[in-house]
């Protein structure tokens, strides 16, 4: 008897130890490391890019390493039969933790977060650009992710790992609040005209570091960046030269009435890619437009600038063409109101509003009285 109750304690002990709540050395790391990865990224302005790598790589791990679990007897499959058992209850609280961040992941991909993740990457690595933007694939790929995720929530590892619940409980918090600010409306916005003619697409723009690079600097914090898609394709030819983009070289518009007071026509158009010029902005046009409030408009082509300090212009006036100078990726606009005409790390900008567009988000058209863009949406003058 002592013998038989030795072994089935031992066996109780090993089922308890399979089932437990661990701190993981390994599990540790791998959170820290992801957590180090997405804030770097964070700070750096390509939060979409690398939480979309980070996101695929935990696809092709989680669904590989529940593969081996499930061969050597590993999963827990108590979700599945009673869900609400007192010994699966940590597996269910997970499930839910695990459901909630893909769900908000889900959300992020409707709003536009991943819609130039490819391209950006291309640039940057020079690497093949993609054919068309958005690159529907990644997307797609993305969602089918977030789906196997959570399907493969319901058999999760015996051991339920603290860190990583920890990691994803924190990105939840974070999502949720990037998702919250997506959402609200601007705060007194300036209202203006698009500075351009025709349609364009936001390459950057949003209330959130999920939709815009500029985001977490307060000196750019509301700028958006206007990139020329024609048949959702940014270029013809040769990526690598500026002319080949269908932006390079179109007009820029005076967005309202006022007074030129910056000026920076000298620059050359960098190499697509070349990021880290100096000046930032390239060549540039600053407006006084009353009330303290100073549009910016940069990365303006070399030579392209019409109109000289201290000179009026009239909304809608030809003032300037798309360009690549400055710290630009690609040939396109860069567009900001702030509140001093200096062109520094100390300036404040404000919200930006567009008047009499047309608006395309998610498919669906809109004439909206004031446009608040973010990334991934399509706008044209209603003139146009």
């Amino acid at each position: 008897m002592a013998a038989t109750r030795t072994w089935k304690e031992r066996k109780g002990e090993g089922e308890r130890d399979r089932r437990s709540v661990v701190l993981g050395k390994v599990d540790v790391l791998v959170a820290v490391l992801g957590a180090l990865v997405l804030a770097g990224a964070c700070q750096v302005g390509l939060l979409p890019e690398a939480l979309a790598l980070v996101l695929l790589t935990v696809v092709l791990l989680t669904a590989g390493t529940r593969a081996w679990h499930a061969r050597h007897g590993g999963l827990e499959y108590g979700l599945l039969r009673r869900p609400f058992r007192r010994d699966v209850r940590p597996h269910l609280l997970q499930c839910l933790n695990h459901w909630l961040f893909w769900a908000l992941i889900g959300a992020a991909i409707l709003v536009g977060s991943f819609e130039n993740v490819p391209g950006l990457v291309a640039i940057v690595s020079g690497l093949p650009l993609p054919d068309v933007f958005p690159y529907r694939p990644l997307l797609i790929c993305l969602g089918v992710g977030a789906a196997v995720i959570g399907a493969l929530a319901l058999v999760p590892r015996r051991r339920v790992q603290v860190a990583t619940n920890v990691l994803v409980a924190i990105g939840t918090v974070f999502l949720a609040a990037q998702m919250v600010r997506i959402d609200t409306p601007p705060d007194e916005p300036v209202v203006v005209d698009l500075p351009l003619a025709g349609g364009w697409a936001m390459l950057a723009g949003g209330r959130s570091a999920l939709l815009s690079h500029h985001y977490l600097h307060t000196s750019e914090s509301n700028a958006v960046d206007f990139v020329r898609l024609v048949d959702r394709r940014g270029y013809r030819g040769d990526p690598k030269r500026a002319a080949s983009w269908h932006g390079f070289g179109e007009p820029v518009l005076a967005p309202v009435d006022g007074t030129v007071v910056g000026v920076l026509d000298g620059q050359p158009d960098e190499p697509v890619g070349a990021i880290g010029q100096t000046p930032g902005q390239g060549n540039h046009l600053v407006l006084e437009i009353g009330d303290r409030r100073y549009a910016v408009l940069a990365h303006l082509q070399q030579g392209s600038v019409r109109v000289g300090k201290g000179e009026r212009v009239r909304r809608g006036q030809h003032i300037g063409a798309i360009g690549d100078s400055g710290n630009s990726l690609a040939p396109h606009l860069h567009f900001q109101v702030q509140d001093r005409p200096d062109t520094d790390e100390t300036v404040r900008t404000f919200p930006v509003v567009f008047r009499d567009v047309v608006l395309i988000r998610n498919g669906r058209e809109s004439t909206p009285a004031g446009a608040d863009l973010r990334r991934g949406d399509h706008i044209h003058r209603i003139s146009d």
